[in-house]
């Protein structure tokens, strides 16, 4: 194929170099004068030699894989030569006429040995019969004895009482689960851990007063406002005659001193952007008695609790007041700065607050019935309904200058 000269073939990593190599085979000359000369005579060369290289390995393949199945089918007859010959002895051992069957028949069969000697054991005089008389007694009297749930010291009696000891640990952790589940609904009745029951019931009550109105109440307990990080001011009441804003905080704590109740209501103000602000308390036991259950602070701030103590119902009459009062604040200072106004958005406030002094009238008519602070709500009672009177006098009077 090559000339008497030896060639010279190096081969790196990649690249294979061969120099001072002419063919001389017929088959590949001819193959190659198909092409031009050049470097598609090079591509013929290269590809024919790939395509030599790949069936030399294929070749190589197809003899290994021989090579597998001929070892195979060596093992496969090895095996079944195996198995034949163990078939063989488990016939010869376990057939009809093997060894096996031969002694089982004898052992076991019609006639054999154990069914004899069980015949013999259990039969109405066999020694399994006498034992079990001598342990249970005639007509089996001790294992009744033994199996007894009301006799003390059985197995069974023993079992009985460790059932009903779990079936009573068991009710008596029902007991427990429900009284405390019970005590837990008292407190919240009755304690401050009900703080969310009472921000939903101000909340309900909120929304029952704007019902039907232009005004919309929004909750906003769980943003922060315009103080950095606080988000004091549970919901924020706007009316839309005006676009003022009132503040409403709802507590159901104890333990707030006048100056704490300021600061909450100056903080809820200034948080929630609001013109007035009013936080209402659950129960006017929370709250110093110099409060009371309705108290305003510098014209701009009121405080107001919706029962007298944990045991009595809330009074949504006392929301509705401080609501009314809030708004005719709010409208007064509206009216104060010389912003225009609708005249008819400040009677109907006018009307709303003349309603509430009314329902006063009527609490004031019922603190005879009322415990401990009688005296002291009719009083407030009474300078409430004067500083409203004032307040809408000086409201109409802004009426009829402004017509």
């Amino acid at each position: 194929m090559a000339t008497d000269e030896v060639p010279q073939i190096t081969v790196d990593d990649d690249r294979a170099h061969i120099t001072e190599f002419d063919i001389t085979d017929s088959t590949v000359v001819k193959y190659l004068k198909q092409f031009d000369n050049g470097e598609n005579r090079e591509d013929a060369l290269l590809r024919a030699l790939r395509i030599g290289v790949t069936t030399m390995e294929l070749a190589e393949t197809s003899q290994q894989e021989e090579f597998v199945e001929r070892k195979f089918a060596e093992m496969q007859r090895d095996l079944q030569e195996e198995i034949t010959r163990v078939e063989d002895e488990v016939e010869d051992k376990f057939g009809d006429d093997g060894h096996v069957p031969q002694i089982f028949e004898k052992h076991l069969g019609q006639n054999g040995n154990l069914k004899q000697h069980i015949e013999e054991a259990f039969s109405e005089d066999g020694p399994f019969t006498e034992r079990l008389d001598e342990e249970l007694g005639e007509d089996g009297e001790r294992i009744q004895q033994a199996l007894d749930p009301d006799t003390e010291g059985t197995p069974t009696y023993r079992l009985k009482r460790t059932l009903q000891d779990q079936i009573q640990d068991l009710r008596d952790k029902i007991e427990e689960q429900a009284t405390a589940e019970q005590t837990e609904e008292e407190i919240r009745q009755r304690t401050t851990l009900k703080g969310d029951d009472f921000e939903d019931t101000v909340e309900e009550m909120l929304s029952n007063l704007v019902y039907n109105t232009s005004n919309e109440v929004e909750y906003t307990g769980d943003t922060i406002g315009e103080i950095s990080g606080r988000k004091v001011g549970d919901f924020v009441i706007t009316l839309n005659d005006t676009g003022q804003r009132i503040v409403v905080e709802a507590k159901s704590d104890s333990g707030y001193s006048q100056r704490a109740i300021k600061e909450e209501l100056a903080d809820a103000v200034e948080n929630r952007d609001a013109d007035y602000g009013i936080i209402v308390f659950e129960c006017e036991s929370y709250i110093p008695s110099k409060v009371g259950y309705f108290h305003e602070f510098d014209s701009e701030r009121l405080s107001v609790t919706l029962k007298e103590t944990e045991e009595d119902d809330i009074e949504p009459g006392f929301l509705r007041i401080a609501y009314n009062w809030a708004r005719t604040r709010a409208v007064q200072g509206y009216v104060d700065s010389g912003t225009a106004f609708d005249p008819e958005a400040i009677q109907n406030a006018v009307s709303e607050v003349s309603d509430s002094i009314d329902r006063f009238s009527t609490i004031r008519k019922k603190t005879t019935s009322i415990r401990k602070t009688a005296n002291q709500i009719d009083e407030e009672l009474e300078e409430i309904e004067g500083e409203v009177k004032s307040e809408l006098a000086d409201i109409r009077t802004e009426i009829q200058t402004t017509e």
